[in-house]
């Protein structure tokens, strides 16, 4: 009898792959084009049945506006915050809101009497109703913005920073439960997730939370005697507290070039995927970098997309799945304000970071140069698919696209499943019955197993 073990698949053997998948925008939808509407920065989430919502604010009139796709179209948008509530936005941070299948959370701050708040707001069924605001934090302290998780077991997870004021800047994070199916929601006390780490948060970058079924990372930009760089630190179940923090890039940059802006990450096969604005470059750049978990160590940095000519890169969000994740941003670039996407492959056993050539998010032709002012891009990963959102600035109009690859598509459509056509051993010679070989497909991809003989 033969015992198989799969090992791992592509990259293999430590070897650098370059990501060149084929990718395709679907056409541009309109979510609303009502510049009475606000129109000011356009979230996305997509829910279980894998359609999008999104979420944007008219900072103006104090509202929040959520649309949903039905029936192959984004319905008459809903204001979801009773009449004079006011809450913190304006075009690049506000009102947060994230999604575990059907369940949605929508957190913001806003300031009353000389009093600091923090407000919940949650949907259980796709963004059908929406509870009425939950005050969940009153705080004498300035409350800097905030920022919300729910994971997969359904937890909702809020983040905001402190700022004392003799200067000091805490990031804190609490957890929530729902109970009596949903009719209601607690939050344990807020604790301090920087507590343990040497430096102070940047009093102008908010942090970032992400979790996956091992661990639950905060990310923040610290101040250590003025070096500012991007640090992490994990939830530890057995003390409920925040490990000492990491430094997750090797930048080093001071106070007078900070971007505030804070990192977005991601976690991958217990890799730790973070993209924030850098000033180790000039003009400033979009960098990722990737630290493993597992062994501790920061394996990989680089910029996403930058060549000559191109210019200052900011606000990044980031998406993905074990097979490959997305950065999209916002850049100058020709003149002109655009929206920008570059795919690349997960970290596995291979941490090399491949990102392939950015694509135009508002035209589909990489570095356009008819920008028509296009900003506040955000991104959601469903199925393999990306769902993006973002504004056309200039002519007041919210567009959605996915963007996916031909490859996947044509599979899903046609049916097909990958071939077999070659097995070697490792090196590659014709195999025998035991040891390790390898197996080759048609659509590219190498399976490593070992084989006990007959």
């Amino acid at each position: 009898m033969k015992v198989l073990f799969i090992l791992m698949l592509v990259p293999f053997l430590g070897l650098t792959q370059s990501f060149d998948n084929s990718y395709t925008f679907t056409d541009p939808i309109i979510v609303s084009n009502n510049p009475e509407l606000g129109l000011t920065r356009p979230r996305i989430i997509v829910v279980e049945n894998g359609s999008p919502v999104i979420m944007w604010t008219s900072v103006n009139d104090n509202k929040i506006y959520v649309s949903r796709y039905v029936d192959n179209e984004f319905i008459e948008p809903e204001s979801i915050l009773p009449e004079n509530f006011t809450f913190f936005g304006a075009p690049n941070y506000g009102p947060e809101i994230d999604n575990n299948g059907n369940t949605i959370a929508i957190v913001f701050s806003n300031s009353t009497n000389e009093t600091n708040n923090l407000y919940f707001i949650y949907s259980m069924d796709a963004g059908l109703t929406f509870s009425n605001p939950i005050k969940i934090i009153e705080d004498d302290a300035f409350i800097e913005g905030a920022g919300v998780h729910i994971n997969s077991n359904n937890i909702p997870i809020v983040t905001y920073e402190n700022l004392q004021s003799n200067g000091i800047a805490n990031q804190l994070v609490g957890f929530g439960q729902f109970i009596d199916d949903g009719s209601e929601v607690v939050f344990d006390d807020f604790i301090i997730a920087n507590a343990l780490t040497e430096g102070v948060p940047c009093e102008c970058c908010l942090g970032n939370l992400t979790t996956n079924e091992e661990n639950l990372v905060f990310s923040y930009r610290n101040n250590i005697n003025n070096v500012r760089n991007m640090f992490a630190c994990t939830y530890n179940d057995f003390t409920t507290s925040f490990d000492e923090g990491f430094s997750i890039d090797n930048y080093n940059q001071s106070l007078s070039v900070c971007p505030t802006e804070g990192p977005k990450s991601l976690l991958i096969n217990n890799y730790l995927i973070t993209s924030f604005k850098s000033y180790g470059y000039s003009p400033s750049r979009i960098s990722t970098t990737i630290y493993d978990l597992d062994n501790d160590l920061l394996v990989s940095e680089s910029e996403v997309d930058w060549g000559q000519g191109y210019g200052t890169q900011s606000l990044p969000e980031i998406a993905g799945n074990e097979s490959v994740f997305a950065v999209v941003w916002k850049e100058f670039r020709y003149y002109n304000f655009d929206v920008f996407i570059s795919i690349s492959n997960s970290p596995s056993n291979n941490s090399e970071i491949n990102f392939n050539t950015s694509s135009s998010v508002s035209s589909t032709i990489p570095n356009s140069q008819n920008a028509n002012d296009f900003t506040s891009v955000d991104i959601s990963e469903y199925n393999g698919e990306f769902h993006i959102v973002y504004l056309d600035f200039n002519d007041s109009v919210i567009y959605y696209r996915t963007y996916f690859e031909d490859e996947i598509n044509d599979i899903l459509e046609n049916g097909k499943e990958k071939d077999l056509i070659n097995k070697t051993d490792i090196l590659g010679r014709k195999i025998n019955n035991h040891g390790i070989q390898l197996e080759f497909y048609n659509d590219g991809s190498v399976e490593k197993k070992y084989m006990i003989g007959d």
